[in-house]
Formats: structure tokens, sequence, C-alpha cells
């Protein structure tokens, strides 16, 4: 039987010591056989906590992206939220890969937040807009040239990849993730933001 321990209790004097930890509700719960400490992945906790979420735009093999245009995904998140996140992107041949902070966008098609738990009915207080109008694209943070033999695994042959580090992201401050198709034929690409709150 789980043990959820009170917070006023947390000034109390013990001799004793229990590890603790506070669930995705906000209870501390006493570890133990029934409810073991968490000891996975700060993103695999996230995930189950129903705070991880992405959005996504596939240019497919019947609607590939032309030469030289792009995929832009702005995204920016409210106060007190220090969204972390990383991309996963790849496209049919060479492409180009920008993060941009404090760009000037309008307008653009709104974006649904999807959630990475599907058994929870968690939403994200981010906000996700495809390809709007970039005036001025802020300050550039990240990029990355992709080559058409570049590729993890059964990618190979064409240019992406997931990033495995992460960007923590400033709160009321908008961010634009940019693919660029460099390539002279148009290529399906795609490009995914994932990130938690």
């Amino acid at each position: 039987m789980a043990i959820l321990v009170e917070r006023e209790s947390l000034t109390t004097k013990s001799r004793h010591v229990s590890p603790s930890y506070t669930d995705k509700d906000g209870n501390q719960s006493l570890a133990g056989s029934d409810r073991p400490f968490p000891t996975v992945d700060i993103n695999h906790l996230r995930l189950h906590e129903g705070r991880a979420y992405y959005v996504y735009k596939t240019h497919p093999d019947n609607g590939k992206l032309a030469v030289g245009s792009s995929i832009n995904i702005a995204i920016a998140f409210p106060a007190g939220v220090d969204a972390h996140a990383s991309l996963d992107y790849q496209c049919g041949g060479e492409a180009e890969i920008y993060v941009y902070e404090a760009p000037t966008t309008s307008g653009g098609t709104a974006m649904t937040a999807h959630r990475r738990n599907r058994s929870l009915t968690t939403t994200s207080v981010g906000a996700a807009v495809l390809n709007p109008t970039v005036t001025s694209v802020g300050t550039e943070f990240y990029s990355e040239l992709i080559t058409s033999a570049e590729g993890q695994g059964n990618r190979r042959g064409a240019g992406g990849r997931g990033l495995s580090f992460e960007f923590v992201l400033k709160p009321l401050t908008t961010y634009l993730f940019r693919l660029t198709n460099v390539n002279s034929n148009t290529q399906m690409a795609e490009l995914r933001i994932d990130w938690y709150e």
C-alpha cells in the first residue's frame, strides 16, 4: 500500500529518513516496493506524466518539398515554461537545418501539439505555427548541413537525423525551426519538433 506524504509533514523533525518523490499530480510519495523510486531518463518520465508533445510537417512522395522551399515551424511557450526541445528531420536530398531565436513572424497555420502519451488527456501550453511569414529570422543558434549520403540506420541514402541533445527554450520567446531543400530536385522531407514542459 502506497503512503502519500502530506506536504505539511516536510517541516516535522524526524530521526528516520525515507526517500520520497513528487508524482505528476503533485503528490509526494514514499518510495517502496509498490511505488519504487523513479530511475528512468527524464524524457521517459515526462512522457509518462503526459508532459511530452510534438508537432510535425511531412512532404510525402505525392507532395514533395519544392527546390529552395522550406518547412518553417515557429513555436513559443508562456511565462514560467522552460520547454526542453529537440528536433528530428530528413530530406530525400541535400538540405539545410536552422534554428533561430526571437524571429519576427506573422500568420501561418496553427498546429496541433500531439501528446506522446496517448493514454492521458493533457494539452500543451505551447503554441506552434506552420509556415508563418518571416520578416526577420532573429538570432541563429543552430545550423546543420545534410548531405544525401548522410543518415542513420535505414535512413541511409537520404539526409536526416534526430538530435540526441535538446535545447531549453526561453519562455515568452518565439523560436523558428527551418528545413530548406537545397537539392536541385523536389524532395520528400519532414521536420518534427519534440518537447516536454
